[in-house]
């Protein structure tokens, strides 16, 4: 993991690609971490939240800028991007449930109650970043028996090395009765959004927007939203 001091921070980033902005006072990182910020902050304000792969806890710079307090739960491998988010943000850290653990094997150990559940998981592969197999394949069942039945699935996701989407792509949306996903100007990231009930991607997109704008993102006029089922 390479490590770059930022104007807000830190940015920790593998074979190139950013896997966390570590930003160290409230606020925007005009990066990936604002939308998901503002998905779970727009969809989730209250409830259990649980995020599978932390790094280096990206999303809490604008979380707290969007001045949501609730508590996360969330599971990770890597204890250094971990302990890095500790020492500069000890604050923020109180609100953090973190667990050194396999996300599958975390998550099959909880009840199922989470108000909304995040799949954040990279691997690297090749010289680039990749989502794992068990993102695609074992994982999503997982999530959705883990939710309440209001809950939401997110998955925050990646092409595979050569630049193709995974063709599991349709059948992970297909296993909710309504999904919508977020296109971004910037990322390769596909942001998928998965419950038994949601806004349309219309009614989503203007209120994800209203949040980046609140918190003053660069992301708020560079995300498409796209419904799929």
């Amino acid at each position: 993991m390479d490590i770059a001091c930022t104007k807000h921070g830190l940015r920790l980033s593998q074979h190139g690609v950013v896997i966390s902005e570590l930003r160290t006072t409230p606020g925007p990182t005009h990066s990936v971490f604002d939308v998901l910020a503002a998905v779970v902050a727009t969809l989730a304000p209250h409830g259990r939240i649980g995020i599978l792969g932390f790094a280096g806890g990206g999303m809490m710079a604008p979380l707290a800028a969007l001045e949501m307090e609730t508590a996360i739960d969330s599971v990770d491998l890597d204890r250094a991007s971990y302990d890095l988010f500790r020492r500069h943000c000890p604050e923020w850290s109180r609100r953090v449930n973190w667990y050194h653990a396999d996300a599958a094997g975390w998550l099959q150990r909880q009840p199922s109650n989470f108000r909304l559940l995040l799949d954040d998981l990279s691997v690297p592969s090749a010289g680039d970043v990749v989502k794992p197999d068990i993102s695609w394949n074992g994982l999503p069942a997982l999530i959705q028996q883990r939710l309440r039945p209001d809950g939401i699935a997110v998955f925050n996701l990646l092409p595979l090395a050569d630049g193709r989407w995974q063709p599991e792509l349709p059948r992970l949306a297909n296993r909710f009765k309504t999904a919508c996903v977020i296109h971004l100007d910037e990322y390769d990231n596909r942001i998928l959004i998965a419950a038994r009930a949601l806004p349309s991607a219309r009614a989503l997109g203007r209120r994800l927007r209203a949040a980046l704008r609140t918190i003053r993102s660069r992301q708020a006029g560079r995300i498409q939203m796209r419904q799929l089922c």
